[in-house]
């Protein structure tokens, strides 16, 4: 068997990732070059949640491709494809993504383990091993082709016509027949074998060799044929006591593995081609089988993801995607998945509509960056946060926690979200604010997101609303777009005189977190395009339970 034609000439495993190794190596400088970039948008986002809940046995595998945010069309729609296909065929992940996974932990536990066996029962156990990886495949092919008419995706069409070819191998099928040949001559046993040592003149043994091999056991000799010459003619039984074969340790001992070795030489046939031939689909298949069984939990992750959601009452859609240069998000019923996460700790059987708000968000040429206003725990934060997972997950080339949605990728997300306990007078804090802004403001481009939530909270009012406009004007030269949540009302006031005054094509919008006006300003978590209302949310909040300066004076006055 020519071995060595099972690692040349043949194509790899299709890529669950990429359409080809271009777009492959792409994706890896493109990876590279956005590493040096401010990575908080990771923490802000909470993508490590999410990455969790799609791959919770391996997230830094869907993280790696959340932090790729990939920029090509090609790759993302190539994605969202196979995506569709988990989707439709429900066995891609029943039966295939079984069998690929046992092909993963075959080939990493025992495969790759082949040529090392020390014993017969080590090496049957290999060739088992073996058979386990010619039924998997032989098991993916028969799915394959049984479905093949079902995918859609150039990835998984692909992905059958490669277990097809190995299936129908001339090298498949000799490594299977000798496989079971092998596997046939071992369940028979060698049960024992005879060996001959040779002494020196102080009766010291210098060389042992194999003699004979059998498939009998042999036998003690008894007293009765010590009366006869204990070299008779019967070779099957032995004159001394018997030694264990496992040393105390549970191990194969020396002398059984000098044995085996000699041993080998005597099955060599089978043991040198097998072990060579296993070895040569190890190398051609383990780093294949293990990159494709990662990429297929990952979709198998995405596809639950989208059906959990649906079945609590919310949406998730493919997206689609617009050219970078359109810089669009037109996006219906949106939420923050990180957010849904949360809800469903509390209450895993619940009905979430109703219960998480969804919002719309449109950023295009009537308005790409938004401040966002109103009252405290009001849902500013989860929708700023919503609007970057939605733009992460899109461009990670699976569906989108909205209704519909139409968007351009974006070639980077920055983020500020100040800690709680950061917000306030600070000067210290207020000086890395400013270096913080000024690596964003260096680097950021018309193609790129920001994501602001209570920034420039660390001087005084006045101070902030002037640093806070100053750096909204920027934003409107660079033309980011993005979502600014913030306190500053007169920020959100004065957006019309700096579009105004300010040349940019991003145009900046006021949103607001709105409230129930007839039923005690309650709040209601929809956001809308407004300008920021007089009266806040806190003044009511205050009316209600606070002390009336009308009240106090009555009293007084009536003591």
């Amino acid at each position: 068997m020519e071995n060595e034609s099972m690692v040349q000439g043949q194509t790899h495993i299709v890529d669950l990732f990429y359409p080809n190794e271009q777009k492959r190596r792409e994706a890896a400088e493109r990876t590279a070059a956005i590493s040096n970039l401010p990575q908080d948008y990771i923490g802000n986002l909470e993508l490590e949640v999410i990455a969790k809940l799609i791959c919770p046995e391996n997230h830094l595998n869907a993280l790696k491709i959340f932090t790729q945010m990939s920029i090509d069309p090609e790759v993302i729609t190539y994605r969202q494809d196979i995506l569709d296909d988990f989707l439709r065929v429900p066995q891609l992940e029943n039966v295939l993504y079984e069998n690929v996974h046992q092909l993963y932990v075959n080939e990493r536990v025992n495969i790759q383990k082949l040529g090392l066996a020390d014993s017969f029962f080590a090496l049957n156990q290999r060739f088992e091993s073996l058979r386990t990886y010619i039924k998997c495949i032989t098991s993916c092919n028969e799915f394959c082709q049984k479905y093949k008419d079902k995918f859609k995706s150039k990835a998984l069409i692909e992905m059958a016509d490669y277990f097809a070819e190995i299936y129908n191998s001339e090298n498949f099928a000799t490594v299977k027949k000798e496989t079971d040949l092998c596997l046939e001559v071992l369940s028979k046993g060698v049960r024992s074998v005879t060996v001959g040592i040779n002494f020196d003149d102080m009766m010291r043994p210098v060389e042992a060799m194999l003699l004979s091999v059998s498939n009998d056991l042999l036998k003690k000799k008894g007293r009765f044929d010590w009366l006869f010459k204990a070299a008779g003619p019967d070779s099957k039984r032995a004159i001394s006591p018997a030694h264990c074969l496992y040393n105390e340790n549970g191990g194969v001992n020396e002398m059984e593995a000098a044995l085996f070795r000699e041993l080998k030489e005597v099955n060599s046939e089978y043991v040198q081609h097998i072990d060579t031939a296993a070895k040569a689909y190890y190398k051609r298949n383990s780093e294949d089988i293990l990159a494709f069984e990662s990429q297929m939990s990952f979709y198998i992750g995405a596809k639950k993801l989208a059906e959990a959601v649906k079945s609590r009452g919310l949406n998730m859609c493919r997206p689609q995607i617009l050219p970078i240069e359109d810089r669009k998000l037109e996006a219906t019923e949106i939420f923050d998945v990180s957010f849904y996460t949360k809800m469903v700790a509390n209450d895993p059987m619940a009905n979430l509509a109703g219960k998480i708000i969804c919002n719309d968000c449109t950023m295009d040429d009537d308005g790409r960056f938004f401040t966002l206003t109103g009252a405290n725990n009001g849902g500013k934060t989860t929708y700023t946060r919503a609007v970057g997972i939605v733009q992460v997950l899109a461009q990670a080339g699976i569906f989108v926690p909205a209704k519909t949605c139409a968007i351009s990728p974006v070639d980077f997300i920055y983020t500020h979200f100040p800690k709680e306990e950061e917000v306030g007078l600070n000067t210290s804090r207020f000086t890395q604010e400013c270096k913080q802004f000024k690596t964003t403001i260096d680097t950021a481009t018309k193609y790129s997101m920001l994501l602001l939530n209570e920034s420039i909270q660390s001087t005084t009012p006045s101070e902030c609303v002037y640093i806070a406009t100053e750096l909204t004007k920027i934003f409107r030269v660079v033309g980011v777009r993005g979502v600014y949540a913030t306190h500053l009302l007169d920020l959100a006031r004065g957006l019309d005189k700096i579009n105004a005054e300010v040349k940019g094509d991003t145009k900046l919008v006021s949103l607001v977190t709105t409230v129930d006006t007839n039923n005690n300003n309650e709040r209601t978590y929809h956001v809308i395009r407004a300008v920021p209302q007089d009266m806040s949310f806190a003044r009511t909040i205050y009316e209600k339970y606070g002390v009336s300066f009308e009240d106090v004076v009555k009293k007084h006055r009536a003591q």
